[in-house]
């Protein structure tokens, strides 16, 4: 009992380096949280993964400008300066052949402006350009997009609103990941179950 418990952590183990290894590709995720200091503030500036450039956002929620309670920080992508900044992620990534998940959620502006839109471009528009729009007071709305890179390259991700009334679209929980091809899933799984038959015989 004791060899198939030590097998069964060898296998967990294996299956947890496999997928680290794939997943530090692109290691990123960001929900804003620990943002000064669990602070909002408007027309912030000093994002750890973002570069704000052409304009301002606002870093709220958490009680401060809290348009939408029980999300933590978020960002309104429509600074306080009559001036939507656009937010660009502060270190490319590395993209090597494969297919990868983007992820974030996006929220209507929480003001009387009917709707505003975000477009949103991974390396410059030629791995992913896309505009999404939403009506004033939409909740907080999961969007996925699917991106297949054939040859290596850097990439930036960009965020930018449209719109200069002050209240734009707001920004919650970003990520960017590899998924494993199902090839690579099957081949684990196989050879970890060949293992531990070999174990347990």
């Amino acid at each position: 009992m004791k060899k198939a418990f030590g097998v069964l952590t060898l296998m967990m183990c294996l299956w947890g380096f496999s997928s680290a290894s794939i997943g530090n590709v692109v290691p990123f995720s960001d929900n804003f949280d620990s943002e000064n200091g669990g602070v909002g503030k408007l027309n912030y500036s000093g994002f750890t993964n973002w570069t704000i450039v052409d304009g301002t956002v606002d870093l709220i929620g958490n009680g401060y400008w809290d348009f939408l309670p029980g999300n933590g920080l978020y960002v309104d992508l429509d600074g306080s300066t009559h001036n939507p900044g656009q937010m660009i992620s502060s270190n490319s990534f590395d993209l090597q052949p494969g297919t990868y998940m983007l992820s974030f959620y996006l929220a209507g502006n929480q003001h009387q402006s009917p709707q505003d839109q975000v477009t949103v471009q991974l390396a410059m528009g030629s791995l992913l350009n896309n505009t999404y729009t939403l009506t004033n007071f939409a909740p907080f709305t999961l969007f996925t997009e699917t991106i297949t890179v054939t040859s290596a390259t850097f990439a930036s991700l960009t965020f930018e609103n449209a719109g200069s009334d002050n209240i734009g679209m707001l920004l919650d929980n970003v990520s960017l990941e590899l998924v494993p091809e199902p090839a690579t899933i099957a081949l684990l799984a196989i050879g970890g179950v060949t293992l531990l038959r070999r174990k347990l015989r």
